[in-house]
């Protein structure tokens, strides 16, 4: 006997958002996604909602909307949102409303807002009229060649850019600044609701006698695809149409209808607004029911709504043919078809059976394995009993079944393993060397030994004999819950409480993986690896799947739960399945959930973050003051620079993401104080106190969960120094420093200049003293004693020329008399050296004109004189021991004229030009003949007396005959300054 069930429908997984969550309002008109991400709703008298992901807000006429009651919404590139309300157009850009004006004046109702792909935005307004938004105006555009009524239904895009509005009078139009061209004309009879063009040139009609597809281009022939009212239709990225009805809605794929309602996971409310994300997540707007988002494809379920006896799953095995076996903890069994999700009967002998395990033999009979000492083998045409009260207790129990070698199956029992061959069976229990009788769970490895799992430990059937698990010792003792093995060898071992490990048999190189490295459980009730080498994970308390790299570390790691559509959260042990295709199947306790992936489905792109909010955290200043603008739509100033005083600043953000809200981790750092990034974490704001004074840059970055990390968002502000640490203060007290020290510095040097200045006078005095002292006392004493010994020697000259004396005593008292006159005279002239006043320029001149004059009176020679000195400069003093030396150069030069030159005249001049002073001799005798022979004392001694007192002597023939002698120097800086009186 054969027992049929009903119908049996995948439930498809409908994220529900309404009043409850946060929205608005229930009543749903409109639904559009900004450039950032978010979904914005507009409500009929909720005003408008912003979904993040996780969390609403709302706007309404006291946060400056034209009204809570908005009928359509339409949001430009730029964030601008145009709100089509029972009052008019109104333009919002986050601040402030500005109302749109008709050219009459008059009050008009806007039911639907639409922008073109140039940037134009267009309006129905009072249902018969379509105006073109121009600044804060509309124009209203004319109809052209068409006689029925203008009531307008829809507004559709075309691929290629083209807008279109369709009437309830059968028209389409085509909408250009210019006006409203028809471009489609179906019967008055077909009241157009909705178009859509899609991208394989079809343009849908919605119309009250359904729905309708034809050619585009030609739109020749009509073609029915349902009898249902459409009030709205979409086309997703993978190709399918989907179409919001008067009581939920209806996707088109490929031919395939699939409608959604109450009975499989959507709503029986109208559907208003439909719209795809950036994710490719669909969202439905209700009239009354909030709004739905599908997250396709993740996971669909069987549970006890769409057919099943029970939630709680104990076991499934699915045949090839395509029969999926599910059985209860609480008893049952169902036997689903997957290709029409069709029940099918039960064998009599299985119904009211507790089963506990299920399993499909090499040649795809299913076992069923009761919790008692027995199994069924179920072929085709009969059901096959097999007792085991041989092997285990009345109280013994199946608790895993493995398909073997051909017709081989193994039975993990509470009472070791069985071995059935086909045609008998074969006991390992702990006497053959089992680390206990209770085995958990068998694997059959690739190299044909069986791995089993017990509370002690594994063991390895090798050859018909039991040996420990001689692979690695570590892992002998392992306790596992669940095992699976990869097409390349890899073990995974599942564990109650220590996560799960991944051995290589073939390079001992393992792994292990806990929640520390992000799983959602260290207990790990299901292990199966799919197709491509992925590892994926049941818990309690949700689904992993893993990408390993060649070095067995954690590529990739996604977790699956309430947004995937995988709702219940808890598996069940050994209820895992991955089929040939890559399907996954798992028993949880609120039924079986199917993963069927989708090809075509949008890959969840590396995440954006932008900043939502930034102030300070501890009182309500408005930051605006201390920035150069502000965010239209967030509480963020951009080019922040705040006073060394608000040092303290809280900064938010966010990364949108509609298909892993909850996944979502961020990583931060503040260059300058953070060292390194931060993180991750789930929180969306960080406060930092106490910055110092400088330039800062807030990095932010999100994953899903991953280590891929997305683009940087970076907020650069400033903390302005006070003005003691700026710069141009800085600047000004080191320069002051440095003015200071240089004027500390140049008063130093003056006052030991005045001190050595002052030296310099009082031992210049002292020495003028000196020398005033010595020129007195020298022509005291020795001049007045040299003037007596002259009168003596005259007298004895008188006296010896009176007498008749010999020749040789009066030459030798005229030697004495000419001796001492000449040392008189060569004394007066040291002891006029010797007196101060003998250092000034003026004196020496004189003295040297006086000494020529005087030297060549009683000759026939004539002396000319010509100085050339300004007066402020006549007191110019000359360093000491100039005077004597240039006396005697000029005296050895007179003499040398008068004994040698025989000249008629002899020119003398001075000059002084600054600090350079020159002296010259000239006469007009034979002259001097150069290169000299023989030795020249006096021309050297005058040489040598230049040197002395660092000038140079040049002594040439003079033109057109004569001798020139010219002597010239620098006066020092210190003696060159007039002296002061």
């Amino acid at each position: 006997m054969w027992v049929v069930h009903t119908s049996v429908a995948q439930v498809y997984h409908f994220q529900h958002y309404d009043i409850f969550s946060g929205l608005g309002q229930s009543q749903v008109t409109d639904i559009e996604q900004d450039r950032l991400g978010y979904i914005w709703l507009s409500t009929r008298g909720g005003g408008l909602s912003r979904f993040d992901g996780l969390h609403f807000t709302t706007y309404r006429k006291e946060d400056n909307l034209p009204a809570n009651n908005i009928l359509s919404l339409e949001i430009d590139t730029k964030g601008t949102m145009y709100m089509g309300t029972p009052f008019g157009l109104s333009i919002y850009d986050g601040q402030r409303t500005r109302p749109v004006r008709t050219s009459d004046r008059e009050p008009y109702t806007v039911s639907s807002v639409i922008g073109d792909t140039k940037g134009n935005v267009y309006a129905i307004c009072n249902a018969s009229q379509l105006g073109l938004l121009l600044g804060d105006s509309l124009r209203f555009l004319k109809k052209n060649s068409s006689d029925r009524p203008s009531f307008f239904s829809d507004m559709s895009v075309t691929p290629d850019g083209k807008l279109m509005v369709s009437t309830y009078s059968g028209e389409i139009f085509e909408v250009t600044p210019k006006g409203l061209f028809r471009r489609y004309n179906f019967s008055p009879a077909l009241v157009l609701r909705s178009i859509l063009f899609d991208n394989q040139g079809l343009l849908w009609l919605g119309t009250d006698e359904g729905v309708f597809t034809t050619n585009a281009k030609t739109s020749s022939a009509l073609t029915a695809i349902s009898h249902d009212i459409v009030h709205e239709m979409t086309e997703a990225s993978d190709g399918s149409i989907w179409m919001g009805l008067s009581m939920g809605a209806l996707r088109y794929q490929q031919g395939n209808i699939l409608r959604f309602n109450a009975d499989n996971g959507f709503s029986n409310f109208m559907v208003r607004g439909l719209l795809e994300d950036r994710e490719g997540n669909l969202w439905f707007t209700t009239d009354g029911d909030g709004v739905y988002k599908f997250t396709n494809p993740a996971f669909t379920s069987l549970n006890t709504q769409t057919g099943l006896h029970g939630n709680t799953i104990s076991s499934l095995a699915l045949s090839p043919t395509g029969r999926l076996w599910v059985s209860y903890f609480d008893g049952g069994l169902d036997i689903v078809d997957t290709q029409t999700n069709r029940p099918l009967p039960v064998p009599l002998s299985l119904q009211r059976k507790r089963v506990n395990c299920l399993s499909v033999d090499n040649e795809g009979n299913v076992w069923v394995g009761l919790a008692g000492p027995g199994v069924y083998k179920v072929q085709t045409d009969k059901v096959t009993y097999f007792p085991l009260d041989d092997y285990i207790s009345s109280q013994g129990v199946t608790l895993f079944m493995q398909a073997g070698k051909g017709k081989e199956v193994w039975i993990s029992t509470s009472n070791g393993v069985l071995l059935y061959d086909g045609k008998s069976f074969q006991h390992f229990h702990s006497k053959e060397g089992l680390k206990g009788s209770f085995v958990r769970r068998t694997l059959l490895l690739q190299s044909g030994e069986l791995l089993t799992a017990g509370p002690r430990g594994l063991n390895v059937v090798r050859n018909g004999k039991v040996s420990d698990f001689q692979y690695d010792n570590e892992l002998a003792s392992f306790p596992a819950l669940s095992m699976a093995q990869r097409y390349d060898g890899l073990l995974a071992l599942g564990s109650f409480e220590d996560g799960v490990v991944v051995f290589d048999p073939k390079t001992k190189q393992k792994r292990f993986f806990t929640v520390k490295q992000g799983l959602c459980s260290n207990l790990i009730y299901n292990t199966s690896f799919d197709p491509k080498g992925r590892l994926w994970i049941g818990t309690e308390r949700g689904i992993d799947l893993l990408t390993l790299d060649a070095q067995f570390r954690i590529a990739s790691i996604r977790h699956f739960n309430e947004t995937d559509g995988f709702t219940a959260r808890e598996t069940n042990a050994n209820t895992a399945y991955v089929s040939p295709n890559g399907d996954f199947w798992i028993g949880t306790i609120k039924g079986i959930f199917h993963y069927r992936e989708n090809p075509k489905l949008r890959l969840p792109t590396t995440p954006k973050v932008h900043f939502t909010e930034v102030k300070s955290p501890f009182d309500t200043t408005n930051l605006v003051q201390f920035a150069k603008s502000k965010d239209t739509w967030y509480n963020v100033p951009n080019e922040l620079s705040l006073p060394h005083t608000r040092n303290q600043l809280k900064i938010s953000f966010i990364s949108i993401n509609h298909s892993h809200p909850d996944l979502v981790r961020y990583q931060y750092q503040l260059e300058g104080e953070d060292e390194a990034w931060l993180g991750p974490t789930e929180q969306t704001s960080v406060v930092y106190s106490h910055l110092n004074p400088g330039k800062y840059r807030f990095n932010v970055r999100a994953s899903l969960g991953d280590n891929r990390w997305g683009e940087t968002a970076v907020y650069a502000f400033e903390i302005v120094p006070p003005f003691y640490q700026r710069s141009w203060f800085i600047a000004l007290v080191i320069s002051l420093l440095i003015a200071s020290v240089g004027l500390v510095q140049q008063l130093y040097i003056q006052y030991r200049t005045r001190r050595v200045l002052a030296y310099e006078k009082l031992k210049q005095e002292a020495e003028a003293a000196i020398r005033v002292q010595l020129a007195q006392d020298f022509h005291d004493e020795l001049g007045n004693r040299l003037a007596a010994i002259r009168m003596q020697s005259s007298v004895l000259k008188l006296r010896y020329e009176s007498r008749e004396t010999g020749n040789e005593e009066k030459r030798i008292v005229g030697e004495i008399e000419k001796n001492v006159v000449r040392l008189f005279r060569d004394t007066k002239d040291f002891i006029w050296a010797i007196d101060p006043e003998s250092n000034l320029v003026k004196e020496l001149v004189l003295y040297i004109k006086d000494f020529g004059e005087n030297l060549l009176q009683d000759t026939t020679i004539r002396f000319h004189s010509n100085t050339t000195i300004p007066f402020e400069l006549e007191n110019v003093t000359l360093p000491p021991g100039w005077s004597i030396q240039v006396i005697m150069i000029f005296k050895e030069a007179l003499t040398n004229c008068i004994k040698h030159a025989q000249c008629q005249n002899i020119y003398f001049c001075a000059t002084l030009q600054g600090q350079n002073v020159s002296f010259s001799l000239e006469d007009d005798g034979c002259g001097i003949v150069f290169p000299t022979d023989g030795y020249h004392k006096g021309l050297n001694n005058m040489r040598q007396r230049a040197e002395k007192i660092h000038c140079s002597l040049a002594i040439a023939p003079r033109s057109p005959s004569g001798t020139a002698l010219t002597l010239t120097g620098t006066i020092p800086t210190k003696t060159a300054s007039p002296k002061i009186r």
